[in-house]
Order: C-alpha cells, then sequence, then structure tokens
C-alpha cells in the first residue's frame, strides 16, 4: 500500500516550514547577538533551507497540483533538516573560531537524502494510478 498526500495538505507543510524557518532566524539572531561581534554567513542563513526548499518548494508543488509519496516528504524534510543543522554546526564552529573535518558529513548525508527521496518517488510513481490511499482521512 502507497500512501499519497493530498493537495488540500500542503497548507499543514508550509506552515511548518513557514514556523520551522522563523524559528531558525530567531536562534540565529540571538545567537550572534550574543556573539560579541563575530557573525557567520552559515549562521545568519540557515533559516533559507526551510523558507526556500521547504515553504517555497510546497507552495510551488502545490501551485502545480503535484502529489507526493509520504516517504519522499520524510526524506525530503530530512534533508532540510540536514542541510540546517549543518549550516547551524559550522555557523557555531565559525563564530567559535575553529574548524571540524566532519563538516563534510553533512553534506554528504544531505546529497544522499535528497538522492533517496527522489529515487523513492521514482520507485512508488508507477503505483501512483493503482492505489491512491490518501495520508490523511478526510474528516480531518
Amino acid at each position: 500500500m502507497t500512501l499519497f498526500i493530498s493537495n488540500e495538505r500542503y497548507s499543514h507543510l508550509i506552515f511548518n516550514c513557514l514556523v520551522t524557518a522563523v524559528f531558525i532566524a530567531a536562534f540565529g539572531a540571538v545567537y550572534e547577538h550574543f556573539s560579541f561581534g563575530v557573525y557567520s554567513f552559515y549562521m545568519i542563513y540557515a533559516f533559507a533551507f526551510f523558507l526556500v526548499g521547504g515553504a517555497v518548494f510546497w507552495m510551488l508543488m502545490a501551485k502545480l497540483k503535484k502529489e507526493f509519496s509520504t516517504l519522499f516528504i520524510c526524506f525530503w524534510n530530512a534533508a532540510l533538516t540536514t542541510f540546517t543543522v549543518g549550516s547551524l554546526l559550522k555557523g557555531v564552529l565559525d563564530i567559535y573560531g575553529t574548524s571540524s573535518p566532519l563538516i563534510n558529513i553533512f553534506w554528504i548525508v544531505e546529497v544522499l537524502d535528497i538522492a533517496a527521496a527522489f529515487l523513492s518517488e521514482a520507485v512508488y510513481w508507477p503505483n501512483r494510478t493503482k492505489d491512491r490511499s490518501p495520508v490523511f482521512d478526510e474528516k480531518n
């Protein structure tokens, strides 16, 4: 059984991405306020992943009336979260004045998350016409 999200439910994803972007922007602003004048572009623009890759992406998909499997949505949101956490960690390390080669692992995981999202969509594409079970009950 393949579960798909309906076009009417994009508003929930868009709202969550916008709230997350605002929270990340506020976190970055507060963190840099107490960083004694040291700034990091990774910290300043960490909110952009959820704003552009989340809210704007889902708005565009809702406008185009595209449907995605829930597995795609999970992998896509995991990629956005990994991008954001990697950017925040890189920003913290930049503000602290150090670096770490382990940050490169975040970029690898992000690419793997995005690849897994599109691979899951390619695997579930043939089943789209056979089984169109909604993710949410229409009564909610």
